[in-house]
Parts: structure tokens; sequence; C-alpha cells
């Protein structure tokens, strides 16, 4: 595919989800949040939307290249489980935040003004690292998709994204992301329907086989658990997610989504993580393009992955540039949507410069997620009643002096690539001795605490 066509396809797909916002009015309050209007179809089609980035097209199947079974399912369910969280908790606190727009501000209600303020950095450090691996991820597969350039790229999407942003913020992202969602799902069937047309089922079944995807070992198994508990935690502070459950029409909308959404996104990543496998078993040597590298790309099927790569990541990254500078804005320095607009040019720049030198960004999400499994229990605990900020702030800092300890104490640190801080295996993996110390620590602190503050 030449670089002249590709650019045309990527502006046109670019253009388009601009159109859609031209004619959008919004409040103030509509820069960050719908006043619960919004019903299943719209909420289920923006939480698919917003969540399935341009990572779907690489990590599963990069996971499933190097992993067994365990690793393929534990990483589709970890795709679905913050969803049904969601289920659980978002009806929950969208009642007793009425005028929320963001998860802090619960946890201000709740807990208090440094809670919030905890809870909102670890939310930014960790949809930052999010944002950070978007626009790596283009630098990396579109060159290798088509004949262009990753920044160009990275800089159109860039533009455009802010330009509908600037204008109408979280409305704009909302609304797009409906016209993303209904694409993305039509786009990634008929991608695996020409994947399916390649490759039979005894193939799919022999290849996969032996790439393991049958194989089931105990460290693949703690590899996977790890990866649930960590990415189910983080993704609970991201704030696109709790800027949609607020803007739903009610209770019964959330959870409908949310289940929907979750489907959604296991049957996603659990099929390109087989694809992985069967990439892997075929013998491709690059993990991250296992799936993608199997497509035998003509002019029609190019250009179908390029427009899905397009709105993929356009989905993604407006979400968490809007999420991102709404959670500054409105949690730590209090101001309204012009502030905003000017966040969220700093962060787009930010983005980009930070995407170019990337050599490891999982070593930041793992560090982030270790903050979130350290923080989870205790923000949710107290769902009902309001308390101190020490009932969160006492088990958090607990937990994380006691990973510390244990790490420092009981792994090899000059065989572990992750040292003290990044809680990784001895392979570089998630290790899930680390993460359950985390979580169970801060459940441990939080109930003693409940108890002896009684």
């Amino acid at each position: 595919m030449n670089s002249l066509l590709a650019y045309v396809v990527i502006l046109l797909i670019l253009i388009l989800v601009y159109i859609r916002t031209t004619k959008i009015k919004s409040t103030q309050k509509e820069y960050f949040v719908l006043n619960k209007s919004e019903n299943v179809l719209g909420i289920s089609l923006s939480f698919y939307a917003s969540g399935m980035g341009l990572w779907i097209l690489t990590s599963p199947a990069e996971v499933a290249w190097w992993g067994l079974g365990y690793d393929v399912i534990g990483y589709a369910i970890s795709a679905a489980t913050p969803f049904l969280l969601l289920y659980f908790l978002g009806p929950k606190i969208a009642k007793l935040t009425p005028d929320g727009a963001t998860l802090p501000q619960f946890i201000q209600i709740r807990y208090g003004r440094k809670a919030q303020i905890i809870v909102s950095l670890i939310a930014i450090i960790y949809m930052s690292a999010f944002l950070v691996a978007e626009f790596a991820s283009i630098n990396f597969l579109f060159p290798s998709i088509a004949n262009v350039s990753g920044l160009r790229v990275m800089i159109f999407v860039g533009v455009f994204t802010y330009t509908y942003l600037k204008k109408s913020g979280f409305k704009a992202s909302y609304v797009t992301d409906k016209l993303q969602g209904v694409a993305i799902v039509v786009l990634l069937i008929v991608l695996f329907s020409i994947w399916f047309s390649q490759n039979s089922f005894s193939e799919i079944i022999s290849y996969s086989k032996q790439a393991g995807l049958t194989t089931f070992e105990t460290f693949s198994l703690k590899s996977a658990l790890a990866v649930i508990l960590a990415v189910t935690a983080a993704e609970i502070f991201s704030q696109g997610y709790w800027q949609r459950t607020f803007s739903a029409k009610n209770e019964t909308t959330i959870k409908k989504a949310s289940l929907i959404s979750a489907t959604g996104a296991f049957i996603t990543i659990l099929l390109i993580g087989v694809a992985g496998d069967v990439g892997a078993g075929k013998g491709l040597e690059n993990p991250t393009l296992s799936f993608i590298g199997q497509l035998e790309l003509n002019i029609f099927s190019s250009i179908l992955l390029l427009s899905l790569c397009t709105l993929l990541v356009t989905s993604s990254i407006d979400t968490l540039e809007n999420a991102i500078s709404s959670t500054i804005s409105l949690d730590l320095i209090r101001k309204g949507p012009k502030e905003a607009q000017y966040i969220t040019l700093a962060i787009i720049h930010f983005a980009i410069f930070a995407s170019l030198y990337v050599n490891n960004i999982f070593s930041v999400f793992l560090l982030a997620d270790l903050l979130a499994v350290c923080l989870v229990f205790p923000a949710f605990y107290k769902i009902k009643s309001k308390t101190k900020d020490l009932f969160l702030l006492i088990p958090f800092v607990f937990s994380l002096f006691t990973v510390f300890i244990y790490r420092y104490m009981f792994i090899d640190l000059s065989m572990n690539p992750g040292g003290v801080f990044i809680p990784t295996d001895l392979y570089g993996l998630a290790d899930l001795n680390t993460f359950l110390i985390g979580f169970l620590s801060s459940t441990f602190a939080t109930l003693a605490y409940n108890k002896f503050s009684k």
C-alpha cells in the first residue's frame, strides 16, 4: 500500500470523525459529563470503543505468542472484569454522587480532600501511561502496515482530537464513540472473516496447540491471575469509564451496558489471542504482529485494517485526553472548561514527545497497576458512609510499605529486572505474589483500622 493512499485513508477517517462533532452544542457541564441522559446502546458502544484501543491488535497476540492457555484466557478476562466491577459499583457511586463527573469527586465526599488528591494522582499516572502507550503504538504499528510516518500520524490524531475536544469536551468524545464503536465492531467482523477464510478450523486447532494454547502450567496461571488483579484494579480508576457511568440514564442502564461491554471485550481479546497463538504456531517471528502478520493484505483489506487502526486509536486517545484533563481540572486545580482546554493541549504535546522515547512502557503500567491494587479496597470499602482521609491513606501507605519490604527481603534483586519498585517476576512479567501482598495487606489494614477506629 503506497504512502499517499495510506495518508488519504487516515485523514478521511479522521475528517469523518470530526464532522460527526461539528453540530454538537455543549454546556459547561457537558464538557465533563452528560446529564444522566444516555441509554444502554450509547453507553455500551462508548464503553467498548473507549476501552478498545490500538493495543488490542498487538498485546493479546503478543501475550499469546509468549504465553500458554491460562495467559490467553486470563488476558481476555482482564479486559472484561473492569466492566463487571462497574456493574456492582457504578450504580451505587452514581447514586451517591448525583452531580459527579469523576471518581475522585466521590472519594472527596466520602473521605476528604487529601484522599481525593491521592486517587486523582494515581488515576492520572495510569491514564498518562496508557495515553503514551497508545501514541507509541501508532509509531510502531502504522509504519508496519503502511508506508507512512508514525510521527505524522501521531500529529494528525493529536490535532483532530484536540480540535473537537476543545470545542465540546466529553460530549464530543462520547458522540464519536458511538460512531467508532459500530465501525470497530463491523471492521473486526470483516477482518476476522478474512482471517477465517485463510485458515481452516483444523489448521487453527493444530497451530494453536503447537503454540501452547491447550497447555496449562502453574506459572502461566500465576501470570494470568496477576494480570487480572492488576488490570481490574487499575482500570476501575480510569476516569473515562466513570464519566460514562455518571452520564447513564439510570442504574439499569449502567448494569446492562457493563455486561454488554464486558462480553464484547472478552470475545474480542480472546479471538485475537487465539489468532496470535496460530501465528506463533505458524512460525511468525514477530510476537507483536502475530495476528496482523497472518493477513494476506490486498488494497481492500489494507484499507480496512488501516481504517480500523485509525478508529481504535482515535477512540481511545480522545477518551484519555479528556479524562486526564477533566481529572486535573475538576479534582486537582478545581477549574472549568477553559483551563481544561489548555491542559488537553499540554497533555497531547507531552504524550507525543514521551512516546518517541518509549523503551519500556510496560514498567510504568506495572507500577501504576501496583498503586491501584494497593488502593482499590480502601477506596471502595466505605462506599455507603463518610469517614476521614486516614481511612484511605493509612491502608494505602501500609500496603506500599509491606510490598517494599517483601521485595527487598525475598526477591533476588540481582536477577529480577523490576528491582524493588517494579512488580515483575524473574521473566519480567507481572509478579502475582507482589500484587497479592499489596491487595491483601491493604485489605487487612482497612479492616483493622475500621475496627479500631470504632
